[in-house]
């Protein structure tokens, strides 16, 4: 089986961040994460800055997630981020105007996925549980993948959501071969559907892994909401699991 990068994504130690940016990522590095996915928060840093800091600490950026007003403008904050620091992508979710109005926020994600594309950089799609949602007979992130092109608008699945939504992640993955770069690794326990430490919960990890190695997916990113124990003890459980189950 192929053996991905692992990611964090940084909103799961956001309070850490916020109180010491860079002990924290130092801290991340040191448990063996080899990269980090950002969402709005730099650290007080300059685009440069921040590229010369993660080079430093041997961590590669696997993803910018921001709004999709951000993501709009070609010379917003976030591109300039993504180019300094090499992203490979760039993400929003829209999970909130699945409700209202989703055939016009498609159309506004397909604009994104353009100017993504413009910018050097490709665009994934994160979902929620809302996107799980029947329109028109289908799911509305179905919908949403069936009315753009896969070359500009793309998928960062999240196997908890997927599972929340209620999907099955691992054949869900697979459903959108080709198209799913990043894969927001993410546990449920089955005490009470919480987020729990990756591993510690009810998601099929081998399967899961097994399908995004079929679906061609280049990164793993484990997240977690809302931790139970201190968020850096949550990802050094969870690292460790994955060590284990000799999946990384």
């Amino acid at each position: 089986m192929k053996k991905f990068p692992l990611g964090i994504q940084l909103f799961s130690v956001r309070d850490e961040c916020k109180k010491d940016f860079k002990g924290t990522l130092s801290a991340l590095a040191k448990l063996g994460y080899q990269g980090v996915e950002f969402a709005l928060e730099y650290g007080g840093m300059t685009p440069d800055q921040l590229a010369a800091f993660l080079k430093e600490l041997r961590l590669r950026c696997c993803g910018i997630h921001t709004s999709l007003d951000d993501l709009l403008a070609a010379g917003s904050i976030s591109y300039q981020y993504a180019k300094a620091l090499k992203s490979p992508y760039i993400t929003t979710s829209c999970a909130g105007d699945v409700a209202k109005d989703w055939k016009g926020t498609i159309e506004k994600l397909k604009q994104a996925g353009q100017v993504a594309q413009s910018a050097g950089v490709a665009f994934t799609y994160h979902n929620h549980a809302p996107e799980f949602q029947m329109i028109e007979g289908q799911y509305a992130l179905d919908m949403l993948y069936a009315a753009t092109d896969p070359k500009t608008v793309k998928a960062e699945l999240d196997t908890y959501w997927i599972k929340k939504g209620g999907a099955d992640p691992a054949p869900y993955i697979l459903k959108h071969k080709g198209r799913v770069p990043q894969i927001h690794l993410k546990d449920m326990d089955p005490a009470d559907g919480s987020f729990t430490e990756v591993g510690a919960g009810l998601i099929d990890l081998p399967a899961v892994f097994q399908a995004a190695e079929k679906a061609g997916a280049q990164w793993m990113i484990y997240e977690q909401d809302r931790c139970k124990r201190p968020p850096l003890e949550s990802a050094k459980i969870t690292i460790e699991n994955l060590r284990k189950a000799k999946l990384i």
